[in-house]
């Protein structure tokens, strides 16, 4: 994986499995069910999620998006722990 620059996000945490808190409820063709029944979102056969725009390199459910990719700001505590942070620009 590429070590990330935060002034162009790659967004990297879109390959992450994001499991989805149980209140959660998105559209069952974005989501699949992972070991002891939790639901994640469903990835592609590239390892990308499904909800990311492949030719923009965003979320195409940004307003509705997990709870846990939410978690995922640019250049905050949970990239930066993840990724490195990036260069932070």
């Amino acid at each position: 994986m590429a070590t990330p620059h935060c002034s162009r996000c790659a967004a990297q945490c879109c390959r992450l499995t994001a499991v989805l808190a149980p209140s959660e409820s998105l559209p069952p063709e974005l989501t699949v069910e992972i070991a002891g029944g939790q639901r994640a979102m469903a990835k592609g056969a590239d390892g990308w999620c499904v909800a990311l725009d492949r030719s923009t390199m965003a979320c195409g459910i940004y307003a509705e998006r997990p709870l846990v990719c939410r978690r995922f700001k640019m250049a905050g505590p949970y990239c930066s722990a993840i990724f490195g942070g990036g260069d932070q620009a």
